[in-house]
C-alpha cells in the first residue's frame, strides 16, 4: 500500500523495490520505506541526492564503496542489502528495523544501568570488528543507533564517503560529522584512527546515563572550541548514585589525547562493566552473555574513512564540514571565537568539481597540526566469512533454515550455485536451491521442512556447489563455500530439546526438568498458602526434594518425601551444561558456536540461581512455627519458582533475554536452535 505524500520519490519503483513511505531526512539522504515483492520483505532505501549525468568514475567508486560496506558481517551491524542506480539517482537498501533509535529511547528517560551495559557491548563488538576491517565509522551517535524489535543494538550509516559531492572528488579531504559526539581531533580536522570513534561512542555512553551531553554550547563553533578545549565533566556530579569507579571509566573514554583513552570499544566497554558489578559471578554472567573479542583492536591499513548520515525524522545535532589539515584552534583569547567562526565559514564553502576543494584566502591564524602517533600492526584477521546459515521457527522452533550470502564470487561459466544442508557424520544432504546473486554478490534463501522436522539436529552444515544443472537434485558439483559446526552440537540439541538416554522415559532432557520445575511450583505455592505450620513445613520439605531430587525427612514427620520425579532439576541443569561444555570445546567449534552456547549456559545458570535462592527461602519456612511470620519468604519463593521456567524481565523492556537475570527454562526451548547459526566461509 502507496502512503502517499507530496514527495515525488514514492510511488517510484528503484529496481526491484517499491517506495511505499518516506522514513525520514537528512543533510546526506532521504529514508524511504520500501517494499520487494520477489522475497515479500520491507527494506529502508536511502536515496543520496540526485547526481546529474553519472560519469563512469564515479559509478566505480561507488560501488566500490558500497561492496565494502557490503562485506560487514555482524550481528550488531545493520546489513546493507542492495544498491542501484536509476535516472541520475543512486540508492542503498538496507534492512528496515522498526524498533526505533537510541536517541527515542534516551528521550523516554530512565534507562537502567544493565541496559547500558548491554547497548555497549553490543556496539563495541560492532565497532571493533570494523575497525578490523580498516573502516571507521566517524558518526557515531544515538540517531545513527537502532534498537530491534528484541531490544538489540544495531549500528547504521556505515555510509558511501562523500557521495553527496562532486563526481571528480568522492572522497576528497572534507569529513562530516555531528558536532557533539565529535572527538577533539576530528574537530580540529586532524587525522582520525579508531579511537576517535571510541571517544564519540564515549559521549553516546554518557548520554544514556546522565539524558544530556557532556558538552553544551549556544552554536556548533562554540561547542566545536568546548570539545577542543575544555575538561570532560565529571559523570558523579551528574548523577551522584554511579558506582565511583564508573567515573573513571568515563574520564578515561572522553580523554582529549588518544594516547590516554582506551584504545578498542571492547576495552571501554570490559571496564564499563566491571565498575557496575559487584561481585565476580554477575561480571561472569555478563562476560558469557554478551562476550566482547579478545584480540587488541588496531588498523592494518589506513582506514577508510565513512561519512555518516543522520537519517531520523527530527534534527539531532547539526551536521558540519570539517577540513582535515586546518584546526578551528586558533588565537585563544579575545578572538577565539571569531576565528572558529571565519574557519568554519570556509570549511562550509561549497567544493568546486576539480580535485582542489574552493577555500576562500582568509586571514586566520591557525596553531600547527600534529599527526597522532600511527597504530602498530594487527596480526591477520580471522577467516573471512560471507553470510550466514540461521534457523528459525515456522511451526516449531528449528523447522527452518535460513541463508544469506554477500560478496560471492560469480559462479564459474555454465554453472549455478546450489545450495544444500547437509549432515557430515552421515554423508546424507537436502537441496535447499539455487543461489542467484545480485549485483553485491548477495543472495538469500529461506527453506521450512514440509514433515516440520527440527533440521539443526538432523544437518550440521550447508555447502554451496557449482552446478551445471539447476534442477539437480544430486550434489555433485565442486563445493566453494560451506558453513558448519561440529557434528557433536546436533547431537547435544537432539538429548536437549527431543531425546536422551537421561531424560524421563527417554523423552529430552529440558522436558525432564520442566517436568520437576512443575512440581516445584505447584509445591512451593501450597506451602505459602498453608493454613497451618505443618501443611507449610510438609510443601517446603516437598519443594526441596523435588529440586534436590532427594527424600530427605526436612519436617521431622518421620519419612521424606519427594512427589517429584525423584531426579531433581538440578541433575538436569548438569547434565545440558556437560552436554554444552563438550560441543564448544570440540577442535572445530566457532568462536559463535561458544558464544551462542554461552547464551544458554547463562538460561541454566539462571535457573540454577533461584533453585538456589528458594531452598534457601523454603528452609526458612521450615525453621518457622508461625506462617504469618514468613509471608514474604513464602511469597518470593513462589515468585521464584515460576521464574524456574518463565524468566523474569528484569529490565522491564517488555521481552525475556538471554541474559543474567533474566532467561529460564522456557528461553532454552525456544532459542536452543540458535547455537548451530554458522558463518559462510570460502572453500580454498
Amino acid at each position: 500500500m502507496i502512503r502517499g505524500g507530496c514527495d515525488p520519490v514514492i510511488g517510484k519503483q528503484l529496481g526491484s523495490y517499491q517506495i511505499i513511505d518516506k522514513l525520514g531526512a537528512g543533510g546526506m539522504a532521504s529514508v524511504y520505506l520500501g517494499y520487494q515483492a520477489a522475497v515479500d520483505r520491507q527494506v529502508a532505501i536511502k536515496v543520496l541526492p540526485p547526481h546529474p549525468g553519472l560519469d563512469s568514475a564515479f559509478v566505480e567508486r561507488f560501488e566500490q564503496e558500497a561492496r565494502t560496506i557490503a562485506k560487514l558481517q555482524h550481528p550488531h551491524i545493520l546489513p546493507l542489502f542492495d544498491y542501484g542506480k536509476q535516472d541520475d539517482i543512486i540508492y542503498l537498501v538496507m534492512a528496515y528495523v522498526d524498533g526505533g533509535t537510541l536517541e527515542d529511547r534516551i528521550a523516554q528517560g530512565g534507562i537502567q544501568l544493565r541496559t547500558i551495559e548491554k547497548i555497549l557491548r553490543e556496539i563495541a563488538s560492532a565497532l571493533d570488528y570494523a575497525h578490523r576491517q580498516g573502516i571507521i565509522h566517524r558518526d557515531i551517535k544515538p540517531a545513527n543507533i537502532l534498537l530491534d524489535g528484541e531490544g538489540h543494538a544495531l549500528l547504521a550509516d556505515f555510509g558511501i564517503a562523500k557521495l553527496a559531492e562532486s563526481s571528480a572528488n568522492l572522497t576528497g579531504t572534507g569529513v562530516v560529522g555531528t558536532p557533539a559526539y565529535m572527538s577533539p581531533e576530528q574537530a580540529q580536522g586532524l587525522s582520525i584512527d579508531p579511537r576517535s570513534d571510541i571517544y564519540s561512542l564515549g559521549v553516546v555512553v554518557y548520554q544514556m546515563l546522565t539524558g544530556e551531553q557532556p558538552f553544551d554550547a549556544p552554536s556548533a563553533m562554540q561547542l566545536i572550541l568546548k570539545i577542543i578545549q575544555d575538561p570532560p565533566p565529571n559523570i558523579l556530579q551528574k548523577v551522584a548514585s554511579l558506582p565511583e569507579e564508573l567515573g573513571e571509566v568515563m574520564q578515561t573514554v572522553l580523554a582529549k589525547d588518544p594516547d590516554e583513552r582506551y584504545q578498542t570499544a571492547s576495552a571501554f566497554a570490559e571496564a564499563f562493566s566491571q565498575a557496575i558489578h559487584q561481585d565476580r559471578d554477575s561480571l561472569a554472567a555478563i562476560r558469557a552473555a554478551l562476550p566482547l573479542e579478545d584480540q587488541p583492536t588496531e588498523v592494518r591499513e589506513k582506514p577508510t574513512i565513512l561519512l555518516g548520515q543522520n537519517t531520523s525524522d527530527h534534527t539531532t545535532g547539526q551536521t558540519v564540514i570539517v577540513q582535515q589539515g586546518v584546526s578551528p584552534l586558533v588565537l585563544l583569547g579575545g578572538f577565539a571565537i571569531i576565528a572558529v567562526a571565519l574557519v568554519l565559514v570556509v570549511l562550509l564553502i561549497v567544493t568546486r568539481d576539480d580535485d582542489e576543494p574552493n577555500v576562500v584566502d582568509t586571514p586566520v591564524v591557525s596553531l600547527p597540526t600534529e599527526t597522532p602517533p600511527q597504530p602498530t600492526d594487527l596480526p591477520q584477521p580471522t577467516t573471512p566469512t560471507f553470510g550466514q546459515v540461521r534457523f528459525g521457527m515456522s511451526a516449531i522452533p528449528g523447522d527452518t533454515v535460513m541463508l544469506e550470502v554477500s560478496a560471492l564470487d560469480e559462479p564459474s561459466a555454465g554453472h549455478v550455485y546450489i545450495a544444500w544442508l547437509v549432515n557430515t557424520a552421515q554423508d546424507t544432504y537436502i537441496k535447499l536451491g539455487e543461489l542467484r546473486l545480485d549485483l553485491l554478490g548477495s543472495a538469500e534463501l529461506t527453506y521450512t521442512d514440509p514433515e516440520g522436522e527440527i533440521l539443526p539436529i538432523l544437518y550440521n552444515a550447508v555447502y554451496i556447489s557449482e552446478e551445471t544443472d539447476a534442477t539437480t537434485d544430486t550434489l555433485n558439483g565442486d563445493v566453494v563455500y560451506r558453513a558448519a559446526v561440529p557434528i557433536e552440537v546436533s547431537q547435544v540439541l537432539r538429548q536437549i530439546l527431543v531425546e536422551s538416554p537421561d531424560g524421563l522415559n527417554g523423552g529430552s532432557l529440558l522436558d525432564g526438568a520442566k517436568s520437576e520445575v512443575e512440581a516445584a511450583v505447584r509445591h512451593a505455592g501450597l506451602a505459602s498458602n498453608a493454613a497451618t505450620a505443618a501443611s507449610m513445613h510438609s510443601h517446603a520439605e516437598h519443594t526441596i526434594n523435588i529440586l534436590r531430587g532427594e527424600r530427605i525427612d526436612y519436617d521431622g514427620d518421620g519419612s521424606g518425601v519427594n512427589p517429584g520425579r525423584g531426579v531433581g532439576l538440578y541433575t538436569f541443569l548438569e547434565q545440558m551444561e556437560t552436554l554444552l561444555v563438550e560441543a564448544v570445546t570440540q577442535e572445530d567449534a566457532t568462536p559463535d558456536l561458544q558464544r551462542n552456547a554461552e547464551f544458554l549456559r547463562v538460561c541454566l545458570q539462571n535457573t540454577r540461581l533461584r533453585a538456589n535462592r528458594i531452598i534457601a527461602l523454603e528452609q526458612e519456612l521450615l525453621a518457622s512455627d508461625s506462617v504469618e511470620a514468613v509471608q514474604e519468604q513464602a511469597a518470593e519463593s513462589t515468585l521464584l519458582a515460576a521464574q524456574l521456567n518463565d524468566g523474569d524481565d528484569l529490565n522491564e523492556n517488555g521481552r525475556i533475554e538471554l541474559f543474567e537475570g533474566e532467561c529460564g527454562l522456557a528461553q532454552i526451548s525456544d532459542s536452543a536452535i540458535y547455537i548451530t547459526n554458522m558463518d559462510v566461509i570460502k572453500v580454498e
